[in-house]
């Protein structure tokens, strides 16, 4: 009988949930980032509610993503050459799906509010001019900052072993044979 061996690559459907969680996690930190300090608050409306929506999304997605880590057969982990290496890449993941629910419950928590879902049904309420009066919006802040370093964490840790192990780890996430 044949020896059940882990794949060379991630499934399909799982390298799209991924790549769709790298997008919508760049978008929102985007706008959260640079968006939102530049707009004025008569416009803040709209993209609020696009923020929400995509924030929405995406914690729909990483659900998914979640699910399939255990449907899916994945490649056994990589080998970073330590073993502190190895943790740091456990413990990066782990805080990556950390951060992003973080930013979700913050972000729905600063949304409850100052009533984001009442303004867009038309209930006569505005955006506050200054959402800082919110204890939520400093903690949303400071995360959005935590997970744009954890990214660049992860991110270094993928070109790493591209280029400088050299063993083709980006291609795992990847479509092909």
């Amino acid at each position: 009988m044949a020896k059940d061996t882990a794949p060379k690559r991630y499934h399909p459907f799982h390298v799209i949930l991924h790549w769709l969680v790298a997008s919508l996690t760049f978008f929102l930190l985007y706008l959260g980032l640079f968006v939102f300090p530049n707009t004025p608050n008569s416009q803040e409306v709209q993209l609020l509610w696009l923020h929400k929506t995509a924030g929405i999304l995406l914690g729909f997605i990483v659900v998914v993503r979640l699910i399939t880590r255990y449907v899916f057969k994945r490649p056994e982990p990589a080998d970073a050459g330590h073993p502190a290496l190895n943790f740091a890449s456990r413990a990066i993941h782990f805080l990556l799906y950390v951060g992003i629910f973080s930013m979700m419950f913050t972000g729905d928590s600063l949304d409850r509010a100052y009533g984001l879902t009442g303004i867009l049904a038309g209930d006569g309420n505005k955006i506050p001019d200054d959402l800082f009066i919110y204890p939520q919006r400093l903690v949303h802040g400071y995360l959005g900052y935590a997970l744009v370093a954890l990214i660049v964490l992860h991110i270094s840790a993928a070109l790493y072993h591209q280029f400088i192990r050299g063993d083709n780890l980006i291609s795992r996430m990847w479509f092909g044979r």
